[in-house]
């Protein structure tokens, strides 16, 4: 079979649960497939694989066991053996010797070596599985512009291996099935043209335009090849060929947006990115919002906006917890990490990173601040435990209020001139006067510089200053909501709204809906909230903030989030059946810490839809019910019988072990009676017995004292034959002791052969180095070189050398004189003798400058100048560099 040439790669790694999954994969590719395909499972290197003869059964392609240095071809399947590694070159595959316990053959060795040569010609699959292995060479592979592929770990079998990787390596996520038309798909958009056509350009534009105005992120300066590859990266991932199908899909499915927009972005984020940003947080910022919050009495509160996958808030969190030293279980320090990206923050929420991803911590924060298990990396609870992490849209969301330190670095480069001003605004509302701001490089706050002051231009640090900035009442144009939530669009916040320039909105008779709504909210003692499809809070009057523990005025909030200690799910539920059913529901009673008194208050939340006249519920009204009266008086009655309850079955188990004890001692009795009625019959032939026993003995002590003294004797032989014993050991001794020593001098003198050759071969290897640097620099000299010993016997040349004159052997030596294949002329064109050659001159170790010729095949002269030297350090023979001499 002749190769067929390829440019592109895919490499496939699964672990349990995979061989099935190679085996549905496998059987879908077509037969004119473009690429090699490399397959890493995790075998069990004691039994004999049958996964090639597997795979073949189904596979219209061939299917082979990798053997050492086996080139690669198109349209072929290699299968990785048992408990080997194995390293990808652009034109071959050959095992590798690796001493990690890295599961084998590993999937990240795999991946790693096949995006260094194919970069964003790979793409790699990874399928399902236990364990991490995969994870770090997944990384690689979007370094590198390759493409990411995993098995959608909901369908998985052993979802963990898929699971693991990060959302920001991850480029598309497909059903097991799905797997092989989008490895296609892939492959085929790669391989053709690099020109897009004038009408696909003008359908991306439109993409791009809806985008900046639906969602406020501005991807114009993006590379057109950056767009354009990760845009068909989603139009494989949901089967669109075309950018035209694929933009009638998004206007059937909204919810692809968002997808579109997380592929976009470039979410480059690792622990303590750009590190001097870091210390000077460390030295110069926090230290003062610490003490200032330690002066106050307060807690310390920073909010991370665009957090991707949780590195950034870790690291903020570290560094906090390293100034705080061992006051950090008496100081109260919150960090709020939000994004946009709902797989970026379900991954910073479980807070374990791949080994790749803490490679530049130091040894010391490892061990203080991670836990390792199972090849990864866990971040503690004390960490863990300052951060809560949440779904955050800058675009449409509220702000966090009271934040000492806001961070949100290479976010607004993003966004558009509109948005951009709108998340400063959001910041300029959250951080309290004196608090401060922390941007990126390429990132200013001039949008908005009336409310911030430069503190370090260099790191891109503010300080808050200035008047309070109210929130304006129309965010950005927000995009269509999610399925989930019924496709209705959503409605900005209702507040009381103040511009920048501090000027009112609205008339004070015309104040906003829910300003008017919590006003009637307010006089009703019992707690109510009105949200709308999206939770946000629409009204809310001061009983259902008192006893929620909400501050400010949450209007425009997200209402499940807001009640930072109810039970989330058991609330959405609650809400979700008076929106999708029109029904009421409630919750069951949960508890809250009181603030004012630290103790437990009660709630049930009942929810009501509120229905329009024309169609279903617009917003639901939660009524806040305090319980806890009766809870606590059920609670204490439930106790009270538990604590009965307890006491008669105790009295029962006793009353219990009373009978059994006392039936036990009655059975002992009878027993002990009968024992004593067979005892009294035994002593009496007891007795006659002990009369014969005593008779036997005085018989048995003669006995026994004539075997005394045999035993006496076998005592003084024993100690004979034991002297004779230590006397062989002691000869044994000696004995051992010359073998010991001999020993030893053939160790020493083994240890120093070995010493011998090892030296020779750093000679060697030393000399075979100097040789290649030798070479290395021969061929970059632009005049030819040639090395020659007494005999006239050609040492070395180099190309220049070789193309103008040959190999430099002079052949027959009675032939005249000659250099190389070609005769030796004066610069007048006259023979020289042979001994006045350069070539000859050189072997006899002269230093000399010359002229010669040399007659082309055109007969034109060519003239050269010849520079000889001798050889270094007394070596027969020299060396020549020849110069063509240019005609006047």
């Amino acid at each position: 079979m002749s190769e067929a040439p390829f440019t592109q790669l895919v490499a496939v790694g699964s672990s349990a649960g995979g061989i099935e999954a190679l085996s549905r994969i496998v059987s879908a590719l077509p037969e004119d497939f473009p690429a090699p395909v490399v397959i890493a499972q995790h075998l069990d290197p004691a039994h004999v694989s049958h996964l090639e003869s597997i795979l073949s059964r189904g596979s219209a392609l061939p299917v082979r066991t990798v053997s050492d240095k086996e080139p690669l071809e198109a349209g072929v399947v290699f299968v990785v053996p048992a408990n080997r590694h194995v390293r990808i070159t652009d034109s071959e595959i050959g095992f590798h010797e690796d001493s990690s316990e890295r599961p084998k053959p590993s999937v990240d060795l795999l991946l790693g070596s096949a995006a260094e040569v194919f970069g964003e010609n790979l793409v790699a699959v990874v399928l399902t599985g236990t364990g991490s292995d995969g994870t770090d060479g997944a990384r690689m592979v979007s370094e590198r512009g390759g493409t990411v592929v995993v098995q959608d770990p909901r369908t998985a079998e052993f979802p963990s291996m898929p699971a693991s990787l990060a959302p920001n390596t991850v480029d598309v996520v497909a059903d097991l099935d799905e797997i092989p038309r989008v490895v296609s798909d892939l492959l085929a958009e790669a391989g053709g043209t690099k020109e897009t056509p004038e009408d696909e350009q003008r359908e991306l534009r439109r993409i791009l335009e809806w985008l900046r105005e639906t969602h406020g992120v501005d991807f114009g300066s993006y590379k057109g090849s950056t767009i354009g590859r990760r845009l068909r990266r989603r139009m494989a991932a949901v089967g669109r060929p075309t950018i035209a199908e694929y933009r009638r899909y998004l206007e059937e499915r909204p919810d692809e947006y968002r997808n579109l927009v997380n592929s976009f972005l470039i979410k480059v984020t690792e622990f303590f990115r750009d590190a001097e940003h870091f210390d000077y947080l460390k030295e110069e910022v926090l230290p003062r919002l610490i003490e200032e919050a330690r002066r106050q009495n307060r807690g310390l509160r920073i909010w991370s906006a665009g957090c991707a996958t949780g590195e950034e808030a870790y690291s903020l969190a570290i560094t906090v917890s390293e100034l705080l030293g061992s006051e950090r279980g008496l100081f109260d320090a919150r960090i709020f990490a939000t994004d946009i990206d709902e797989d970026a923050i379900r991954f910073a929420r479980r807070g374990v990173y791949p080994p790749s991803s803490v490679r530049g911590l130091s040894e010391e924060r490892l061990n203080r601040f991670f836990e390792e298990a199972d090849g990864q990396y866990a971040i503690k609870k004390s960490v863990r435990g300052m951060i809560v992490f949440g779904e955050h849209d800058l675009s449409r969301r509220s702000p966090f209020p009271n934040m000492d330190l806001c961070v949100s670095r290479n976010v607004l480069i993003y966004f558009a001139p509109e948005l951009q001003r709108r998340a400063l605004q959001l910041f300029a509302y959250s951080l309290r006067d004196g608090g401060d701001l922390v941007l990126g490089k390429a990132e200013t706050v001039s949008p908005l510089s009336e409310y911030f002051a430069p503190v370090s231009r260099q790191f891109k640090v503010y300080r808050r200053h200035g008047e309070r900035f109210l929130l304006p009442s129309l965010p950005v144009p927000a995009p269509s909501p999610a399925p989930e939530h019924g496709g209705t669009a959503r409605k900005p916040p209702l507040s009381a709204t103040q511009g920048p320039t501090g000027e009112r909105a609205q008339g004070r008779a015309e104040a906003p809906q829910g300003a008017r709504g919590e006003d009637d909210l307010s006089r009703i003692p019992v707690g109510l909230v009105i949200v709308d499809h999206r939770y946000d809070i629409r009204a809310i009057n001061a009983a259902a903030r008192h006893l929620l523990s909400i501050h400010g005025s949450a209007v425009g909030e997200d209402f499940l989030h807001a009640m930072r200690e109810a039970p989330y799910a058991e609330v959405r539920a609650a809400v979700d059946v008076a929106f999708r059913d029109g029904e009421s529901a409630a919750t069951g009673e949960f508890a809250l810490e009181d603030a004012a008194t630290g103790e437990p208050r009660y709630l049930r939340l009942d929810c009501y839809p509120r229905r329009s006249e024309s169609g279903p519920a617009e917003t639901a009204m939660v009524v806040v019910n305090d319980v806890t009266g009766g809870a606590l008086e059920r609670r204490g009655l439930e106790e009270r019988i538990a604590s009965l309850d307890a006491e008669l079955r105790e009295t029962e188990r006793e009353a219990e072990a009373d009978r059994a004890r006392l039936r036990a001692q009655n059975e002992r009795l009878i027993e002990a009676n009968r024992r004593l009625e067979e005892a009294n019959r035994e002593l009496g032939g007891l007795n006659e017995g002990l009369q014969a026993a005593y008779e036997e003995s005085l018989m048995t002590s003669e006995e026994a004292q004539a075997a005394t003294e045999e035993v006496e004797t076998l005592n003084e032989e024993l100690q004979a034959t034991n002297e004779e014993l230590e006397t062989l050991n002691e000869e044994l001794q000696a004995t051992i002791e010359e073998l010991n020593t001999t020993n030893e001098d053939l160790q020493a003198r083994s240890a120093e052969l070995q010493e011998m050759a090892r030296t020779r071969e750093e000679e060697r290897r030393a000399s075979e180095t100097a040789r290649m640097r030798l070479e290395a620099v021969l061929q970059g000299i632009v005049d030819a070189v040639l090395a020659v010993d007494a005999g006239g016997t050609v040492l070395f040349s180099n190309e220049v050398f070789r193309r103008r004159f040959g190999d430099g052997e002079v052949g027959d030596k009675g032939s005249g004189a000659r250099l190389g294949h070609f005769p030796v002329l004066s610069e007048d064109g006259e023979p020289l003798p042979a001994e006045e050659t350069p070539q000859a001159r050189t072997s006899r170790g002269e230093e000399f400058e010359t002229r010669f010729a040399t007659r082309a095949k055109d007969g034109t002269l060519c003239r050269f100048e010849a520079r000889g030297r001798p050889l270094p350090d007394g070596a027969t023979g020299g060396v020549v560099v020849i110069r063509g001499v240019p005609e006047d």
